[in-house]
């Protein structure tokens, strides 16, 4: 007898937006729970777990300190959001982080690529963002962690956000493709090509499509 394999996913909720200068990605969990999205996947045969949302500091609003804007506040928000995927992970639940605000990547991916390290699994990040998000400290002008996480992951970054999940750098460049991205600080782009990050840009995706491989940015 052929029996179908129920998929089991977790969502957890990290409500915070700590990492950017505008306020509002504190809402995304709430807005994604209210728009049914525990829902929409039940509707397709995916048993759903909803573990609530994680606690963290409080969005302090001030201007960025020795090239970061509330790094200590960044840095425990993703470590909680870190051990919360890893212990999905370790449950054998998928976990769906409902967040907003993109420096808690850094959390969430260091636990995957922690989690895929133990079970001798290999790793591909898929970032479908407008944004590359690899700046630094020395390349971006406003301090935003939310600008940084795919640096951070990949060892460009300060050690107590690069160092969330036990490995420096928690993830290889060549291990992410990056898709639609369309706005890229100048000095990003270099650092990007720098590092040999596969990049499927929009005008690419426009023009091209995603067949072939794309040059680097």
């Amino acid at each position: 007898m052929i029996t179908k394999t129920v998929r089991e996913v977790a969502l957890i909720g990290a409500p915070t937006d700590v990492g950017a200068s505008d306020r509002g990605a504190s809402m995304g969990p709430e807005a994604l729970r209210v728009a049914g999205i525990q829902q929409a996947l039940a509707a397709r045969g995916i048993s759903v777990t909803d573990l609530g949302n994680l606690s963290g500091p409080a969005n302090p609003s001030l201007p960025p300190a020795a090239g970061y804007r509330h790094l200590a506040e960044v840095v425990e928000w993703n470590q909680r959001v870190h051990d919360a995927v890893y212990q999905a992970l370790a449950d054998r639940l998928t976990p769906v982080l409902l967040g907003g605000d993109h420096c808690l990547a850094v959390g969430s991916i260091s636990a995957v690529a922690r989690h895929c390290r133990q079970q001798g699994r290999k790793l591909r990040v898929l970032w479908l963002d407008a944004h590359a998000d690899f700046n630094t400290s020395d390349l971006s002008p406003s301090g935003n962690v939310h600008g940084m996480p795919v640096a951070c992951l990949c060892g460009f970054g300060p050690e107590v956000l690069t160092g969330i999940g036990g490995q420096i750098p928690a993830i290889g460049s060549q291990w992410i493709r990056q898709i639609g991205i369309r706005s890229v600080d100048s000095g990003e782009r270099r650092f990007l090509h720098e590092q040999g990050m596969e990049v499927f840009d929009m005008r690419y995706i426009d023009e091209v499509g995603m067949r072939r491989r794309p040059t680097c940015m």
